[in-house]
């Protein structure tokens, strides 16, 4: 069952929503004040969708536009928080957006195999029948070249 916009995220379901291993999510929050997970008992991170939001624009910055670090904190007081949530809030609905093509393309992908599949098995049908022909086609030539030797040789 898939949570809800609103529910908070672990470290893990985070990273796997951003395309990221854990510690880079741990190394942006000592880089970034603006992403301050909740932290539970035994220091368990719950990401609020804000935090995630803020997470989708730093990685769109750093990744997607090949800013530093410095530059992303440059960007963030010169522009402020606002423009950074538009920025994640879209890099957030495209990565929505592509994981639902994604889904299209492995549906795709699925029927493209099961038709490989079935012509597989075709082929291989079709081999066979033409197996048996020859077999039979090699018997009959056989037989005929026996007959023509044995008229011959009366």
């Amino acid at each position: 069952m898939e949570k809800s916009p609103e529910a908070f995220r672990t470290i893990s379901e985070a990273g796997e929503m951003l395309s990221l291993p854990a510690h880079v999510l741990r190394f942006w929050e000592s880089k970034f004040r603006q992403i301050r997970p909740i932290k539970r008992a035994a220091g368990r991170r719950f990401y609020r969708p804000n935090d995630i939001i803020v997470l989708f624009a730093i990685k769109k910055l750093l990744h997607g536009n090949g800013m530093t670090i410095i530059g992303v904190k440059r960007f963030i007081k010169e522009n402020g928080i606002k423009h950074l949530t538009d920025i994640g809030k879209k890099a957030r609905d495209e990565v929505g957006i592509m994981k639902g093509k994604n889904s299209n393309l492995d549906k795709v992908l699925f029927d493209l195999k099961k038709c490989q599949d079935g012509i597989k098995d075709l082929d291989r049908h079709r081999l066979t029948e033409i197996r048996t022909e020859l077999s039979s086609l090699r018997s009959r030539i056989t037989e005929r070249i026996a007959i023509s030797i044995s008229d011959v040789s009366e």
